[in-house]
C-alpha cells in the first residue's frame, strides 16, 4: 500500500475557509478551544504558515505505514490548535516550520532537554521505575516544573525504547491548573508496535503552552528498581533559541 498517498491528502485538506474540518470546527481558524477545564485563545495562520505546516509536518512523521504516523495523523487537530495556542503566547511571532531564526516560531519533535526531573534538565529519557508511583517530570517534591518562557508542547503519546519488554505500567500527568488527570494504564507498550517494532502507546492529549505546568509520576508492575526510557511522542512549537537548546533547559 502507498500509505504516503493516503496520508498526504489529510494533511492536505487543511484550510482556511471551510468553517468545519473532519467533522469538527475547523482547527485552523477557530478562535478558541478547551482542554481539561482550560481554555486556550488562538492566534490566526496564514495561508504561507499554513502551508510550510503541511508540507513539513509529513516529514516528521514517522516512516509509513507505522502505528506511530497513523497515531499522529489522528492527533493533526491537537497539533494545529498548540501551534495556534502556542503562537498566541508568543505575541503572534510568525511560523517557520523546521529549523527557525532565534526569534522565529517553528516546531519539532519533543527531546528530552525540554523536561526536568527534580528540577534537573533531562538529557536521556531514562526513568526508574518500582512498583509505587513516583515523580517522573518534576521540580522537586510533587511539583510540576515551569515550561519555558518561548516554547510549549502537544504530547499525544509514549514510546518505550527498552527491550525486549518496557517496565512503565501506569502513569498519570498533572498539566498546568487543571488537576491530576486520572491513571493511564500504558501496559500496552510491551505489546510494540506490530509494523515497525517499536513500544508505543497513545495518551490523552495534552497541550502545554509557554509558563505552563507540567508534573508526571509514573509506576512498573515490577517491585524491584528497573530503569526504562520512555519518550514523550508530540510536537514541540517554540522559538529558534528554545528549539536548538541541547544541555540546558530553555527557560528564556
Amino acid at each position: 500500500m502507498d500509505y504516503e498517498a493516503v496520508d498526504e491528502p489529510i494533511v492536505e485538506s487543511l484550510n482556511l475557509t471551510d468553517p468545519g474540518w473532519r467533522d469538527g470546527p475547523n482547527p485552523c481558524t477557530q478562535p478558541e478551544f478547551s482542554l481539561y477545564r482550560e481554555s486556550f485563545q488562538l492566534a490566526d495562520l496564514d495561508l504561507d504558515e499554513l502551508n510550510v505546516f503541511k508540507a513539513q509536518f509529513i516529514t516528521l512523521l514517522a516512516s509509513p505505514g507505522s502505528e506511530e504516523r497513523r497515531l499522529m495523523l489522528k492527533r493533526l487537530r491537537a497539533y494545529i490548535l498548540t501551534l495556534r495556542s502556542v503562537k498566541m503566547a508568543l505575541n503572534n511571532v510568525k511560523f517557520v516550520g523546521l529549523n527557525p531564526e532565534m526569534t522565529e516560531l517553528g516546531f519539532g519533535h519533543i527531546r528530552p532537554v525540554f523536561t526536568q526531573f527534580n528540577g534537573v534538565v533531562k538529557t536521556t529519557w531514562t526513568v526508574a521505575l518500582t512498583s509505587a508511583y513516583a515523580d517522573w517530570f518534576d521540580t522537586a517534591g510533587g511539583v510540576g516544573y515551569l515550561i519555558g518562557n518561548s516554547f510549549g508542547m502537544c504530547i499525544t503519546h509514549l514510546k518505550s525504547l527498552v527491550t525486549p519488554t518496557p517496565f512503565m505500567s501506569e502513569c498519570q500527568f498533572t498539566v498546568s491548573r487543571t488537576g491530576v488527570l486520572i491513571p493511564i494504564d500504558v501496559r500496552g507498550l510491551t505489546i510494540g508496535d506490530t509494523i515497525n517494532q517499536v513500544s508505543i502507546v497513545p495518551i490523552p492529549t495534552m497541550v502545554l503552552i509557554p509558563r505552563a505546568t507540567f508534573y508526571a509520576q509514573a509506576r512498573s508492575d515490577v517491585l524491584a528498581a528497573n530503569n526504562d526510557e520512555v519518550a514523550l511522542g508530540g510536537l514541540v512549537f517554540g522559538l529558534g533559541t528554545a528549539l536548538a537548546a541541547t544541555t540546558a533547559y530553555p527557560t528564556a
